[in-house]
């Protein structure tokens, strides 16, 4: 168990750092923490360094100072600086989309690359994702397995000073630091990812982040809101097709 004093007020943040090679961070949504990323760690490592924290209120880092889902993106730079990461690909998923969304735009030399997982990221206004899902039809896919869903709630239960609710979590997300033009301006090599029956990211609005950004757009068949979670094999193989192209 690895463990860093970081952020605003000094908490005590919990994070893991395995492998070796171009560092890629993967930050996960508002049901999760490290343990979500168990499927991809074990095909990244050997050619990546993968960071995996749990961001405050999530999984082993309690908020103690109070400073909430607004310190998101803050604590991630002091992660990066405690471990002597000064360039890092960012892989976010859902809420984790924010955090890096608003870490490439503060950090853009930074960022060799971005994985927008099932997330606008913020880089798109508030009312334009509401739209977008509203025009959305998606499919229906098979649910995950009894034996999937119990570790999702478990993973999830791991939670304990988790925020009451996503309506609650997201408006303090919105407001910060997040520019669009300052990710295209930087050059930064995008991915949008999501699953083809996400309502949160449907077919639309897909589209509409990725001709925003510039970026590379993948649907993960079979796979609702977490394509990663789901189906593993197939999102990982995008990703990793994605950072090999662009990290080497």
């Amino acid at each position: 168990m690895e463990r860093a004093t970081i952020g605003e007020g000094g908490i005590d943040y919990y994070y893991q750092d395995v492998g070796s090679g171009p560092p890629v961070t993967f930050v996960h949504g508002f049901s999760a923490n490290h343990l979500s990323w168990y499927q991809q760690v074990p095909t990244f490592r050997d050619e990546y360094r993968c960071v995996v924290p749990d961001q405050r209120r999530f999984g082993l880092s309690v908020d103690t100072a109070g400073a909430g889902v607004r310190a998101f993106p803050d604590d991630l730079a002091a992660l990066l600086d405690h471990l002597g990461v000064e360039e890092t690909a960012l892989v976010g998923h859902s809420m984790g989309g924010w955090t890096v969304g608003s870490f490439a735009t503060q950090y853009p030399g930074r960022v060799s690359a971005l994985v927008l997982s099932a997330t606008p990221g913020g880089l798109i206004a508030p009312e334009r994702h509401e739209q977008l899902m509203a025009r959305g039809e998606t499919p229906e896919v098979d649910p995950l397995t009894p034996e999937a869903a119990f570790l999702a709630d478990s993973i999830d239960g791991l939670n304990r000073d988790k925020p009451p609710s996503w309506e609650e979590t997201r408006p303090p997300l919105d407001e910060l630091p997040l520019d669009a033009g300052t990710v295209v301006d930087a050059d930064i090599p995008t991915l949008v990812v999501a699953g083809e029956a996400d309502e949160f990211m449907p077919a639309p609005a897909i589209e509409a982040v990725g001709d925003r950004l510039g970026a590379e757009t993948a649907v993960i068949e079979n796979a609702g809101h977490s394509a990663y979670f789901e189906q593993p094999e197939a999102f990982n193989s995008a990703v990793e097709s994605f950072l090999d192209d662009h990290l080497g």
